[in-house]
């Protein structure tokens, strides 16, 4: 793309992970502890914004944080241990992807260090 510089490392500052896990709660269900999961999560250091989805078999969110330290911090934090050892969420899967930030700008995410 023209004006657009690719870092050929792949990369970037702000990192990107992946979680789903399989639940049987109905979304009714989960919407208070969502809410305040949603809350605690945007105290997160690092911590720029979350996509929740629905899966065929479960729940899960596209997270994007400054960079991998804080994605790494996060998945180290009591928070991401409380939501694993919750009853009933089960099949976690964590997948990290690297961010080209110009591009993500380009499509409306705001880079780390403009926030």
């Amino acid at each position: 793309m023209e004006g657009v510089d690719i870092d050929s490392t792949g990369g970037s500052t702000m990192h990107s992970v992946l979680i789903t896990f399989t639940c049987a709660a109905s979304p009714d269900d989960l919407e208070k502890p969502f809410r305040e999961y949603a809350i605690a999560l945007r105290e997160q250091p690092g911590f720029l914004s979350k996509t929740w989805i629905r899966t065929d078999t479960g729940y899960g969110g596209f997270h994007l944080f400054a960079d991998r330290a804080a994605a790494d911090a996060y998945l180290g934090s009591e928070l991401a241990a409380g939501l694993i050892a919750t009853d009933g969420f089960d099949d976690f899967v964590v997948t990290h992807y690297d961010v080209f930030d110009e591009l993500s700008a380009m499509t409306g995410v705001q880079p780390a260090a403009a926030r």
